[in-house]
């Protein structure tokens, strides 16, 4: 969304993929958009190269990586081939959950950030966590919020949509989950707590949204549950989410690690209140008992008991949902986000100069 609205205010972007898309390739408008098709290894000589190569023909003012492998080939490219280029690196996410102090991919990381003119993060708690795992200068680090389209569904019939999709009555308490199937989102302890809300909620429904490397084995545990095979339905990707968000009545998440989730903001964008564990920036993002119920354990009966609250409760459920929507509107906006990094590529091209 960043990189289109850059190029709809007349920017030239190129929005790089370094690795063949799996099949949802992200794409962004008004961008010359370019998949390098690298293979992914320690270091791919052959990527960094083609890397290079288009930064020669294309002679960009400013590098900007989002996540940990476009850091190491901008960093190299910039140092072997294009000294004189500054990059900026995006945070997303806590970045001593898996660089932690001591560990090889700590001691790299550091020396590749030695190299990285700027570091912006999402939120302050992530900011924090990046400036003391790596030792990085924090008068050269910013927060810039993310940015959320105001995208308008009608709830009525993207509920419909859903029901008639999955097979369950419209009125049915619907949940949604979104995110990668990869550990840190623990869908084991979603599962479980769904199940605490089936005992109280028998006709509560949940979608998970979602690829990656555990969906195969969260499918087999529902296909084999007979109290959840036909209460938990499992999407895949599925865009734009927002459609699909505006048919639930609640949004859950319940990650071991995050930085600041832009899915509950996506959430709160379509009127729909979150129940969530705090972890990193999410108390950033969930204002309890204002925007969303947020526990401070991995405890699925209370988890649980927080989501039976908001399906029994339809007045505060709304009452928060109108809340998160305006929280979004007021302190997310997609141009102050473009606006705040416009301002940041002036001020480090000027130090430049």
């Amino acid at each position: 969304a960043l990189s289109a609205l850059l190029g709809a205010r007349g920017h030239e972007v190129i929005f790089a993929g370094l690795y063949p898309a799996p099949g949802n390739a992200l794409t962004a408008a008004h961008a010359l958009n370019i998949d390098l098709d690298g293979k992914k290894s320690a270091l791919n000589f052959s990527l960094l190269k083609k890397l290079a190569a288009l930064v020669r023909e294309h002679q960009p003012d400013i590098i900007q990586a989002n996540g940990s492998d476009t850091l190491k080939y901008a960093v190299l490219v910039k140092k072997w081939y294009f000294p004189n280029i500054p990059v900026l690196y995006r945070n997303i996410s806590m970045v001593s959950s898996w660089a932690s102090a001591g560990s090889i991919k700590n001691l790299l990381n550091r020396m590749l950030f030695r190299q990285v003119d700027f570091v912006t993060s999402v939120g302050q708690p992530s900011l924090d966590d990046l400036v003391k795992t790596y030792q990085y200068p924090v008068e050269k680090t910013m927060v810039i919020r993310r940015g959320i389209p105001e995208m308008a569904f009608d709830t009525t019939a993207s509920r419909n949509m859903l029901s008639d999709k999955y097979g369950f009555h419209p009125a049915d308490p619907l949940v949604m989950h979104i995110g990668q199937f990869s550990d840190e989102k623990n869908h084991p302890f979603i599962l479980d707590a769904f199940r605490e809300v089936l005992a109280h909620q028998p006709n509560a429904r949940l979608i998970l949204i979602g690829e990656g490397k555990n969906y195969s084995r969260i499918a087999d545990t529902v296909s084999q549950s007979a109290g959840l095979r036909s209460h938990v339905f499992l999407a895949g990707h599925q865009s734009p989410v927002q459609e699909w968000l505006a048919g639930a009545d609640i949004f859950i998440l319940g990650s071991t690690i995050e930085g600041v989730p832009g899915v509950i903001l996506e959430a709160g964008m379509q009127g729909v209140p979150t129940v969530a564990v705090q972890v990193g920036g999410v108390s950033e993002v969930v204002q309890d008992d204002v925007t969303g119920l947020l526990l401070h354990k991995h405890d699925p009966k209370a988890f649980a008991g927080a989501v039976c609250r908001l399906i029994e409760d339809k007045p505060l459920r709304d009452k928060l949902g109108q809340s998160a929507r305006a929280f979004v509107s007021a302190h997310f906006s997609l141009d102050a986000c473009r606006r705040d990094f416009e301002t940041l590529y002036a001020r480090v091209l000027n130090r430049q100069a």
